[in-house]
């Protein structure tokens, strides 16, 4: 599979499973100029939380989100461009993609230990309405 530009999805309280996908992501394009990593801050998906966030917590987040994102590029060695989005995760990961003209959008399966296996709302959005290839990893 040769991909141009892989956007890889992950979510940092599972540091684990996002190295593994940026392992994955590297193998499928050796030349990592075309990875994008990003994480989606959930902030401003719930309108009713907002009022009680303040601007510092919200630039602590964003800041912690891309420290994060550079410790799993670290870890795989990996040149990749990092994204801290906010809002809805499906959404952001949309417009996202069509942006940096993503030709695969790269996420981990919900829950893939479970044992009945169900397709997470978030991921099941992307590939419903993506331009581009996705592929899901278990």
């Amino acid at each position: 599979m040769s991909q141009k530009t892989i956007l890889i999805l992950v979510d940092i309280a599972h540091q684990e499973s996002a190295v593994e996908l940026c392992h994955y992501a590297a193998a499928l394009l050796p030349d990592s100029g075309g990875l994008h990593l990003a994480y989606v801050l959930p902030y401003g998906n719930f309108s009713y939380v907002e009022p009680y966030v303040s601007a510092d917590s919200l630039k602590a987040s964003a800041k912690r989100a891309h420290d994060e994102l550079g410790a799993i590029r670290h870890a795989v060695g990996i040149e990749a461009n990092a994204h801290v989005l906010r809002g809805s995760i499906g959404e952001q990961a949309l417009l996202l993609a069509k942006t940096i003209s993503a030709d695969l959008i790269l996420l981990n399966a919900h829950r893939p230990g479970t044992q009945f296996h169900t397709l997470g709302s978030h991921a099941a959005q992307i590939m419903r309405h993506a331009e581009c290839s996705v592929l899901v990893r278990r």
